[in-house]
């Protein structure tokens, strides 16, 4: 009954045009966990009220793309909240706490609460009908007992393709109203592909500058008399500096539309006056918002503006909307120039000539859609620090100025000198760390930590003894201050969860102190530049209205993260060369034997420095080390990549080459039998009812012995196994501990096969072997997972003809491929999210529904995430 009612709420979504009809909550295997992951950040709930009763949430007050920051999911689903109260006339009974839906605690309760709103009289009005079609009580069921668990295993959906079927089409309906050409019918067959393209750019290009001249007259100059110059200085802040650059550039693509190298330089030389637009759209949000305050405080004003409307357009468009024209139409060239492009001959040296035109525009649109994401950013940062009740802040500082913030959330946190574990959530700026307590919808101060002053410690992955009783966050990673005398330990509810924050963390870091900085010898910090500034090694524009990228004041050098490192050649100051050392005089450095090889648990960037004036050995996480020697016990001295020096003996793990006894598996050989227990010689595993003498007998239900590998995902529940592995391919797998009271400590195998996912129990004799079938024993369930990734589960489970294939943590989602593009430009990645290019790297594109914001989203390195669309060339069919 609990499914039939979820999948009511489903369908009265897709009626609440909330929905498309196609999402995944809506196809015959969906679960439950796939609408709640919809609904999980509240953006699609916020529309849902304002579809039912237009205007009822403020846009103001909800945030429409929250970008996985929980602050403002949280914020998002208060709004929904609070607005079910006022507007719809919820009771408290009736609502759901915010957390019940965010970490889907009670899922049941979220689905009680859209009952409640799908029979209210306005939703009546718009959607007929309602769930359930009569008025009894949802059901308990056991799905709604293993959400909360999901949830802490899957990270915040993206939602781009869905949020773009609820978003408001006005926008789009004036640019096509306002801008686009009518074609005779007669015409198309008369021009070439080629002709209609460069008369669909110029007569838009006219159609815009009556736009803004429209705009000039029936409202700028209209409302001189009625209207403060203060509030007509603010909302109509940069339109006639539009209208005049406009009007130049107008008559420029006129005057060379027949040639279209001379065309392509228009392009070039106009996009340093295009700049404007980074003004213009940094204003936006401002001349919107004061429309509506002028409005309300001014009834004259109110009306005149409404004349000015019927005036100018017949009342078809209101004056906010009509101000968003400019940012539509500024992204439009590249892609006019695209379209242009795909028309010239591939071989001509007109389309060399408007590909450097579409770079340029490319460049442009980049910037704009940064600037206005910027301007966003600031919008979060702001409200974080307002919602800070106790935060003191220097003066003349504010919270912008330690970055964007990378992270958020709830984390537990031990400081080694009071040791004791404290609920914290936690804001992660590029250069600070705030821990704070949450107190609702407001936060107490606590502390803060300078990232630049501290490190990540990451160990093998660990799953701790839990801090307090029942206390599920468990998984534990250390920051430490680098002159160590201060250390932080951090414990998150999952693995996963655990490695973001690294991720995140060593990320900010990398943000607040580039490593290359140090690699080409001069000092480049983030820097925010007043005014648009191109980078002084690509020549592109640094991106955004704050710490827009990085700044050498010795050398007055201005650039992108990604060009640090290419500073080097010809910005760099002169290096002296180094001395010959005597021990390598006569034996060369790459070929001197090592003792042993060590990989890399953290990146080490010359901090703390080597005693004695020596060279450090720079290196990142997950280098493979040679190391030459043991000078100390703090200190080893070792070669990689052909440079030799000391590095920290701790921020390295020794790889360890197991003396494995005979092996169990024959590759080449026909498949196993079993052997009796006294055999003298076995190639294969030994089968024993016990371990033989010469093996002690150990457990590994220390869950210390498994964390490590890669199909080891811990305690889980097998619904969220299931949910874990349904979008990775046939023959993904990963061992589990059971969280049924009857096997708890006991462990179970998931494995994706075909279309579904399949568990069996590894069952455990007395004498600690393990086993899945009982003709087939091994000493621990690492020589488990290894025999079966070699033969065929098939063996003694008929319907599973694969191997175990691949681990979990090693395999990433399937998701559709919808083309490729390769990097035309080096990008580096600066949140999460991004995904970092080197030139010439070849990415699957996953989905373009970023396209009108800059981004595309792909793969790459088995990695999912954004990706400039400015910086790759797509490859054509």
């Amino acid at each position: 009954m609990a499914s039939e009612e979820w999948r009511m709420c489903a369908d009265w979504l897709v009626k609440c045009t909330i929905l498309p009809a196609d999402h995944r909550a809506l196809k015959p295997n969906a679960q439950i966990f796939d609408l709640a992951q919809a609904l999980r950040d509240g953006v699609l709930l916020c529309h849902l009220l304002n579809n039912l009763s237009p205007g009822s949430v403020d846009v103001k007050d909800f945030s429409a793309r929250p970008q996985m920051s929980q602050f403002l999911c949280l914020k998002n689903i208060r709004s929904f909240l609070q607005t079910c109260k006022n507007v719809f006339g919820l009771r408290d009974c009736d609502l759901f706490d915010p957390y019940d839906l965010f970490d889907v605690k009670d899922f049941k309760l979220v689905l009680h609460t859209l009952s409640k709103i799908s029979k209210s009289e306005k939703a009546q009005r718009r959607v007929p009908g309602g769930f359930p079609p009569d008025n009894r009580q949802l059901h308990d069921h056991d799905y709604y007992n293993t959400l909360e668990e999901i949830a802490a295993e899957n990270d915040m959906p993206d939602m781009e393709d869905i949020y773009d079927t609820v978003y408001n089409g006005d926008e789009d309906e004036i640019y096509e109203d306002l801008c686009m050409r009518r074609k005779p019918p007669l015409e198309a067959k008369t021009l070439t592909k080629k002709e209609m393209c460069i008369k669909e750019l110029v007569d838009t290009e006219k159609n815009y500058v009556s736009a803004l001249e429209m705009i000039v007259t029936h409202f700028i100059k209209a409302l001189r008399n009625v209207m403060r110059d203060a509030d007509r200085d603010i909302i109509f802040a940069y339109i006639e500096e539009l209208y005049s650059v406009h009007s130049g550039f107008h008559s420029e693509l006129c005057r060379t539309c027949h040639n279209m190298t001379e065309l392509s330089e228009v392009f070039i030389t106009w996009k340093q006056s295009f700049l404007i637009y980074g003004d213009f759209c940094s204003n936006l949000p401002k001349a919107q918002e004061h429309i509506e305050e002028i409005c309300k405080r001014n009834e004259i004003v109110k009306v005149h503006i409404e004349d000015c409307q019927r005036r100018a357009n017949d009342g078809k468009f209101k004056l906010r909307d009509l101000l968003h024209l400019p940012m539509q139409r500024v992204l439009k060239y590249h892609l006019l120039l695209k379209e242009l492009i795909k028309q010239t001959d591939k071989n001509s040296d007109e389309k060399k000539s408007l590909e450097r035109a579409l770079e340029a525009m490319q460049d442009l649109s980049f910037y704009v859609n940064e600037v206005k994401r910027d301007n966003e950013t600031l919008q979060l940062i702001r409200e974080i620090q307002n919602s800070i009740v106790d935060l003191q802040m220097p003066p003349n500082t504010f919270l912008k100025d330690y970055g964007r913030l990378q992270k958020d959330g709830e984390l537990r946190v031990r400081s080694h000198p009071d040791n004791r574990l404290k609920s914290r959530y936690i804001f992660l700026f590029d250069k600070v760390m705030l821990m704070c307590k949450s107190r609702g919808e407001t936060y107490s101060y606590k502390d803060a930590l300078v990232l630049g002053e501290y490190m990540v410690e990451e160990s093998a992955p660990t799953r701790d003894q839990p801090p307090r009783r029942n206390d599920k966050y468990v998984y534990s990673f250390m920051i430490v201050k680098k002159n160590r005398q201060m250390a932080y330990t951090f414990f998150a509810k999952t693995d996963e969860v655990r490695k973001k924050w690294i991720e995140a963390i060593n990320l900010a870091l990398n943000n607040g102190q580039p490593v290359d900085s140090k690699k080409v010898g001069m000092e480049f910090t983030m820097h925010t530049f007043s005014r648009p500034k191109e980078c002084d090694v690509c020549g592109k524009l640094l991106r955004g209205v704050f710490y827009q990228g990085y700044y050498c004041q010795e050398r007055d050098l201005a650039v992108h993260k990604e060009c640090i490192s290419k500073a080097k050649p010809g910005f760099g100051p002169p290096v002296p060369p180094r001395p010959l050392e005597v021990s390598t005089v006569n034996v060369p450095r790459n070929t001197e034997p090592y003792m042993f090889k060590a990989r890399a648990k953290q990146n080490y960037i010359g901090v703390p420095k080597p005693p004695g004036g020596r060279t450090p050995l720079e290196f990142n996480q997950s280098d493979v080390i040679e190391v030459l020697s043991k000078e100390s016990e703090e200190w080893w001295e070792g070669r990689l990549k052909g440079e030799q020096g000391a590095f920290p003996a701790n921020f390295v793990t020794e790889i360890k080459t197991p003396k494995r006894k005979p092996s169990y598996i024959n590759p080449t050989g026909p498949p196993f039998k079993p052997s009796p227990p006294n055999s003298e010689i076995s190639p294969k595993p030994v089968l024993v009812s016990q371990p033989p003498a010469c093996h002690p007998t150990r457990s590994y239900a220390n869950i210390h012995d498994l964390t490590s590998f890669p199909w080891f995902v811990g305690e889980m529940s097998r619904e969220t196994a299931a949910h874990k592995l349904s979008n990775h391919r046939s023959g993904t797998f990963l061992i589990r501990e059971s969280d049924n009271e009857a096997r708890k400590g006991e462990f179970s195998l998931s494995i994706k096969y075909c279309d579904n996912v399949k568990h069996i129990k590894v069952e455990r004799t007395p004498e600690n072997t393990y086993y899945i079938a009982d003709v087939k024993y091994f000493h621990s369930l690492r020589e488990l997972v290894e025999y079966y990734q070699q033969y065929t589960l098939s063996e003694n489970f008929p319907d599973l003809e694969t191997t175990l294939k691949t681990p979990i943590k090693n395999s990433t989602a399937v998701v559709n491929c919808i083309g490729y593009a390769v990097a035309a430009f080096d990008y580096a990645a600066t949140a999460t999210n991004q995904l970092t290019l080197h030139r010439g790297d070849r990415v699957k594109i996953i989905s373009k529904a970023g396209g009108d914001k800059g981004w595309w989203k792909g793969e790459k390195d088995q990695k999912i995430g954004y990706f400039p669309l400015a910086y790759v060339t797509e490859e054509s069919d």
